[in-house]
C-alpha cells in the first residue's frame, strides 16, 4: 500500500494555439462521453442491488458489523464497486485510446462512482450529466505517462504546451520546486471565451505567503448565516463573510428574457394557460437565448470567484490570531430547509414555503470558509475544533451567573456584569474560552480574560457604528 503524503494544488492558464484547442476539446468531448457511460452503468448497477431482496432487508435493520460486510458482499455481488466500473471503462477504452489513457479513464470511472455514491447515500439528491457545454478536467494518477509535467511543460500524447508563470510570483515560483504527484486539465468559459487551465498536485505543504500565529493562541468563532464573529486576545472582529453585491435586478431580467425566448420559439411546449405540457418535450433554443444563458452562467462565475476570494482572506487573517481555531458546530443544510412563511396557493390549492435562510447560505456559503479554514490547519497537522452546541448553549449562556436564559434572535445585546456586550461577539468569547473537552465553558478562564476582551469589544463596536453597512449596522443597533 502506498504511503500518503501531504499536498497542494497550485493552477496556471495554459498558453494554447488554434490546433491545441482543437486536440483538447476532441479530448474533453470523450472524456464527457466516457463519465457518462460510466455514470449511467453505475445507477444501472445500483438499482438492481437495491431490487435486491436480502439487501432491501438488511438496509433497514440494525447496523452491525456482518450486516455491513453482507451489504457489500451483494454490492460486489452485482458490480457495484469502484473496481468493478474501472473494468467495465477498459472494454470503453478500446474505441478512444488514441484520445485518452487508462489512468485517465480510470479517474473519470472513479468520479462517476463517487457521484452515484453520493446519491446512494442521501448526501446529494440526484446525480447529473455532463451536457455539450459543461466544463470538463481531466486528470492523471501519476506523473509519469500519458498526461504530465516534464520540464515545465505539459505533456498529452502529441501536445507539448507552456503555461504562464509571472515573474513576480514567487509562490508559484516556490511551488514548482516541489514534486508533481500528477496533473489535471481543465476547461472554464470567461467571459464568452473558452480557456483552459492546468492544475499540479504538488507534493509536502505549500509555501507561505501570510504569517500565521502559534499554537497556543486560541481563536473562538461564531458563524451565521451571513456574518461572522471572531474573538482571540489581542483582536475582536465581526464583519460580513463575504462582501458580495448579488445582481439581483439583471439575473431577474435575465431570467425573464430567457423565459419570453423560450415560449415564443416552443409555443407547443406550453398549455393555454401558460403552464408547461406533461411529458417529454424537444426543446429549440434560440441564438438569442443562448446569449442570454451565457450572460448570466458568467455573472454566476463572477459571483462564485469572488465569494472564494474573500473566504481564503478570511481564512488567512484568522489564522494569523491563532492556530486554536473554535467553532460552533452548525448544520446549514438543516437551515436551508427552515421555512419563514407558508401561504397556499388559491388556484392550484399547493402550498408555497419562503426559505428563512436558503438565499443567504447559498449566496455567503459559511459551510465554504469553514472548509478552507480546515484545510489550511491540516498544512500545519491540525485541524478546527468543533465545540457541542448544545452542551455549551453559548447563544445564551452568561459566565458571571453561570445560568443559561432563552433570548429571541432580535435581541443583539447581552447584559454581562452590567456592561452591554454584542451577542455574536459573547459568543464567539465563549467558544474561544472552552474546555479541552470541547463541551463545558472556562469559567476561570472567562473571568481572567474578560476585562481585556470588554476593551477590544468597544473598540470593534465603535468600528462597526462608523461604517456604512446596513446589515452590520443591524447586529449592532
Amino acid at each position: 500500500m502506498k504511503s500518503k503524503t501531504s499536498s497542494y494544488i497550485v493552477e496556471f492558464e495554459l498558453i494554447t494555439t488554434f490546433q491545441d484547442r482543437y486536440v483538447i476539446n476532441k479530448k474533453m468531448k470523450v472524456a464527457k462521453s466516457i463519465y457518462n457511460a460510466c455514470l449511467n452503468e453505475c445507477l444501472k448497477r445500483l438499482k438492481a442491488v437495491k431490487a435486491d431482496k436480502e439487501y432491501h432487508t438488511l438496509v433497514k435493520t440494525e447496523s452491525s458489523k456482518q450486516r455491513n460486510i453482507r451489504l457489500k458482499e451483494i454490492e460486489l455481488y452485482y458490480g457495484y464497486s469502484e473496481y468493478s466500473i474501472h473494468s467495465y471503462v477498459k472494454d470503453i477504452n478500446m474505441h478512444f485510446k488514441n484520445h485518452l489513457g487508462s489512468f485517465e479513464v480510470q479517474k473519470l470511472a472513479t468520479r462517476a462512482f463517487k457521484a452515484v455514491e453520493k446519491y446512494h447515500y442521501g448526501k446529494a439528491k440526484k446525480v447529473y450529466f455532463k451536457t455539450y457545454k459543461d466544463d470538463m478536467s481531466v486528470e492523471n494518477k501519476s506523473n509519469k505517462t500519458g498526461l504530465r509535467l516534464k520540464d515545465f511543460k505539459i505533456i498529452w500524447d502529441s501536445l507539448s504546451m507552456s503555461f504562464k508563470v509571472k515573474k513576480n510570483d514567487k509562490y508559484a515560483q516556490l511551488a514548482l520546486l516541489d514534486r508533481t504527484k500528477y496533473v489535471r486539465v481543465l476547461k472554464r468559459e470567461i467571459r464568452g471565451k473558452e480557456r483552459f487551465f492546468v492544475q499540479l498536485i504538488q507534493e509536502g505543504l505549500p509555501p507561505k505567503k501570510h504569517q500565521t500565529s502559534t499554537v497556543e493562541n486560541r481563536v473562538g468563532i461564531d458563524i451565521g448565516t451571513s456574518t461572522i464573529a471572531v474573538v482571540s486576545d489581542n483582536k475582536v472582529f465581526m464583519n460580513e463573510l463575504a462582501t458580495i453585491k448579488t445582481p439581483y435586478k439583471k439575473l431577474r431580467r435575465l431570467d425573464r428574457a430567457m423565459d419570453r425566448s423560450r415560449r415564443s420559439t416552443n409555443p407547443q411546449n406550453y398549455n393555454d394557460n401558460g403552464t408547461v405540457k406533461k411529458g417529454f418535450k424537444e426543446w429549440n433554443y434560440s441564438k438569442r437565448y443562448l446569449k442570454l444563458k451565457y450572460r448570466r452562467k458568467e455573472l454566476f462565475r463572477k459571483i462564485a470567484s469572488i465569494r472564494k476570494q474573500n473566504h481564503e482572506q478570511t481564512a488567512n487573517f484568522i489564522l494569523s490570531l491563532g492556530l486554536d481555531v473554535r467553532v460552533e458546530t452548525m448544520r446549514f443544510q438543516s437551515l436551508q430547509k427552515r421555512t419563514k412563511k407558508t401561504t397556499r396557493n388559491k388556484k392550484n390549492g399547493k402550498i408555497n414555503k419562503k426559505k428563512r435562510f436558503g438565499k443567504s447560505i447559498a449566496n455567503y456559503a459559511p459551510a465554504m470558509l469553514l472548509e478552507i479554514i480546515n484545510r489550511k490547519l491540516k498544512y500545519q497537522d491540525l485541524e478546527l475544533k468543533k465545540i457541542d452546541t448544545y452542551a455549551v448553549k453559548a447563544s445564551q449562556f452568561n459566565h458571571t451567573t453561570g445560568e443559561w436564559t432563552k433570548k429571541f434572535l432580535s435581541n443583539r445585546w447581552n447584559n454581562i456584569d452590567d456592561k452591554l456586550i454584542q451577542r455574536d461577539l459573547y459568543s464567539a468569547f465563549l467558544i474561544q474560552n472552552t474546555t479541552k473537552t470541547l463541551d463545558v465553558v472556562d469559567i476561570d478562564l472567562c473571568n481572567l480574560k474578560f476585562d481585556n476582551f470588554v476593551k477590544l469589544h468597544d473598540i470593534e463596536i465603535q468600528r462597526l457604528k462608523n461604517l456604512n453597512n446596513k446589515k452590520l449596522n443591524w447586529f449592532v443597533a
